[in-house]
């Protein structure tokens, strides 16, 4: 055992190294996500060998559909005071975010998700710890899904906060605006005020140090309930805080990020060849939005701007879901290979 806990280490070495070229590289690429991922799980390994050696001591003739429970319990155990730290900062934000902001459905997301997970273990995991006559290869299923939920959900929380620390060159020569909803009136949002005053002091830090002037692109379409476009409203307010004209070049025309990236391309491509770009957004939407930006064929650096300590967690969860969503087939692959792993332990 004592092997295998080397062998492991010496795993996780490696992919701490390969995790940082590919970070370097690639920083907004899935594949980091994915490294992370599995360097969480083999830590947890690391750990729980101890205690599956007990396991086999004592329970020689146990079945490998036991032991495969009893493996997957261990990462559970070791996996659920991280993840449930995040789900009570989740509730206390949430909390937060409803006596400022109202009591809508979706700022109630955080607790659901943790309301969900804790009675997920509950439920499935704790009242079975230790009854081995009720394992059964669906239960091993269900914990091999939970515990690679886990491991990911930590990956892009990690992730999240990894790609907040890049800083940004002083070489760009356009600046993307993300757009977000409009007042009834035409007046940025708090919101997405703060995406365009941040956008807004890049371009005056870049001047200063660098000696080099960026345009800006705001991207926006107009939603239902709006008088003008979001793009349109940014161009005003950019207009009205020392920007001139010709440096504002407006899309109008997205409904949502991926096209906000897609149409914004289309205008820088158009004024320069091979431009230099950075992309605004807010903090908790920087994972995605480079995400996004790489499937556009965007190649650019991303800049968040801060919103309030009980808004952006919530926010998060739903970008957290959304990147869930970007990626279907690689856990659709994960999902088959948990059901063929759970099958081959009868």
């Amino acid at each position: 055992m004592q092997t295998l806990r080397i062998i492991l280490i010496i795993a996780i070495i490696l992919l701490l190294i390969l995790l940082f070229k590919s970070f370097k590289a690639m920083p907004f690429a899935y594949r980091n996500i994915a490294i992370i991922s599995v360097i969480i799980l083999l830590l947890a390994l690391v750990d729980g060998s101890i205690i599956i050696s007990v396991v086999k001591e004592r329970n020689g003739d146990v079945s490998a559909l036991w032991t495969m429970a009893s493996i997957l319990w261990q990462f559970s155990r070791d996996l659920f005071v991280p993840v449930c730290l995040l789900c009570l900062f989740l509730c206390i934000s949430n909390a937060a975010l409803l006596l400022k902001e109202g009591f809508r459905f979706h700022n109630f997301l955080g607790m659901i998700l943790s309301a969900i997970y804790l009675n997920v273990i509950n439920v499935l995991w704790l009242p079975l710890n230790r009854l081995p006559g009720v394992v059964t290869p669906f239960l091993v299923f269900i914990r091999f899904l939970v515990c690679y939920a886990e491991c990911t959900l930590l990956a892009i929380c990690l992730m999240g906060f990894l790609v907040l620390r890049i800083k940004p060159d002083y070489d760009k020569d356009f600046v993307i605006i993300l757009g977000c909803s409009i007042s009834k009136k035409g007046k940025l949002r708090p919101l997405l005020k703060g995406r365009v005053d941040r956008a807004i002091r890049f371009v005056w830090e870049q001047e200063w140090k660098a000696e080099k002037t960026a345009y800006y692109v705001p991207s926006g379409g107009k939603g239902g309930d709006e008088p003008i476009s979001e793009g349109s409203a940014m161009e005003l307010y950019l207009l009205s805080h020392g920007a001139e004209s010709f440096e504002v070049f407006p899309e109008k025309e997205s409904k949502n990020t991926r096209e906000n990236l897609l149409f914004s391309k289309k205008i820088v491509d158009e004024k320069k060849e091979n431009p230099k770009v950075a992309v605004v957004t807010t903090n908790y939407h920087v994972l995605r939005s480079g995400m996004l930006a790489g499937k556009a064929g965007l190649d650019a650096q991303l800049v968040g701007s801060k919103t309030k300590w009980y808004f952006w967690p919530n926010a998060f969860a739903r970008e957290m879901i959304a990147i869930f969503f970007m990626h279907y087939r690689v856990h659709a692959a994960v999902v088959a290979l948990c059901a063929l792993g759970a099958f081959v332990t009868l």
